[in-house]
């Protein structure tokens, strides 16, 4: 199938940055939403990044004429007539999400693939309001889209071999880095890890057992994070954090929300854009970098921080839910870590992982289990480095 027109629907922040590379891969592209004021701040905010990405030298094309590859409409219709693909980029609402997919399916080509931008709902249930479920595939892009590589593209339980065959193209095309979700679990693989992350590290401080400073400090100046955890969670919003891990707790995802997160979420402290989350900033949406000392990286151990997420990791591996390379090249791409999550797992030891995990069951009162897959390394003396071997040979 020869993709030439793409369809988004949802001008927001995903949806035009989507439309955006769409149209700079050569593709002609029609941006839908239901106001003419939100696609025409969409247009002019395509239209600076172009001016950007020009001045850089990172584009060859003028901005204007890939301007001329997007058409916005407030008519879905008109979005949806001949074109050969879709990337729904609405609200992250299940029902919102299944009615775009209802009209697409009823007036796209049958030919026409369907995919979501969804960050944690299954596709499967996105799937049900069609009738082309074969057709219906995830591709999760990270903001800003433009600048972020990472698309984690997600198999529903009925999406065809020659649909993920036909995405993977595209998303190629694109210029993207793909990860391949085998299995259709809510959050996928970046959310879920960091979900583990967040959780872990909100739990500790609410147990006393550190401050905010102490595990920013100990994942910036200790692991060379580029962002504390606190600080991550802050710039991305609370609130989005609060709605996926309900979305994914919901559907099986094993974790208490930490009560901090709940209070913030009830306060409406959602981190950057409110102006006060973990940290305080000087103004709504004004980002300032938290001043943390570095003497306060000495006061945990970075295992315990990481220890449920690579846990996670470990069964997202053995489930087949992804490969060991491409959950690596997740958290480095779609989190900025420096290393694989197995890395840093091996770096740890595996023993040292599995009491961590322990040592948090006590803490949290929480009955997560360290992985069956960490258990049989262990049997095994595949404890990492100091074996020579554990996820990777050394």
């Amino acid at each position: 199938m020869e993709i030439r027109k793409i369809a988004v629907i949802g001008a927001g922040t995903m949806g035009h940055g989507i439309a955006e590379i769409c149209a700079i891969a050569g593709f002609y592209v029609s941006l839908n939403d239901v106001s003419e004021d939100i696609l025409k701040n969409a247009l002019s905010r395509i239209s600076w990044s172009l001016e950007k990405l020009y001045e850089k030298k990172q584009i060859k094309e003028e901005p204007n004429q890939v301007l001329s590859r997007i058409k916005t409409t407030v008519n879905i219709k008109e979005t949806l007539e001949n074109a050969d693909f879709m990337i729904e980029a609405v609200v992250e609402d299940l029902d919102v999400k299944k009615d775009v997919f209802s009209k697409a399916d009823s007036i796209m080509p049958k030919h026409a693939i369907l995919a979501s931008n969804t960050s944690s709902l299954p596709i499967s249930e996105i799937a049900e309001a069609t009738q082309r479920k074969d057709k219906v595939i995830g591709t999760h892009f990270f903001n800003p889209p433009v600048l972020m590589k990472l698309v984690e593209i997600i198999k529903g339980k009925d999406t065809s071999e020659d649909t993920l065959k036909e995405t993977l193209a595209l998303c190629k095309k694109l210029d993207k880095e793909i990860v391949i979700v085998n299995k259709d679990i809510p959050g996928f693989i970046v959310n879920r890890i960091l979900a583990r992350v967040v959780n872990t590290a909100c739990m500790l401080v609410y147990k006393g057992i550190a401050t905010v400073e102490d595990i920013d400090a100990v994942l910036r100046y200790r692991l060379n994070f580029p962002m504390g955890v606190f600080e991550v969670s802050d710039y991305s919003g609370l609130d989005v954090f609060y709605f996926i891990h309900g979305i994914m707790t919901k559907r099986g995802f094993k974790a208490r929300l930490c009560p901090i997160l709940e209070e913030k979420f009830k306060n409406k402290e959602f981190g950057v854009k409110t102006g006060k989350g973990f940290y305080t900033y000087p103004a709504a949406g004004k980002y300032q970098k938290p001043e943390i000392p570095k003497e306060k990286a000495t006061k945990l151990d970075p295992a315990i921080i990481l220890a449920l997420a690579i846990n996670e990791a470990a069964y997202l591996l053995r489930e087949g839910i992804a490969t060991k390379s491409d959950i690596d090249k997740a958290v480095m791409l779609g989190l900025g870590y420096p290393k694989g999550i197995f890395r840093f797992a091996d770096e740890f030891g595996i023993d040292r992982v599995v009491a961590a995990i322990e040592r948090l069951k006590e803490i949290t009162e929480e009955g997560i289990d360290p992985d069956p897959l960490l258990i049989k390394m262990m049997e095994q003396n595949k404890l990492g480095i100091k074996t020579n071997e554990g996820f990777y040979k050394y």
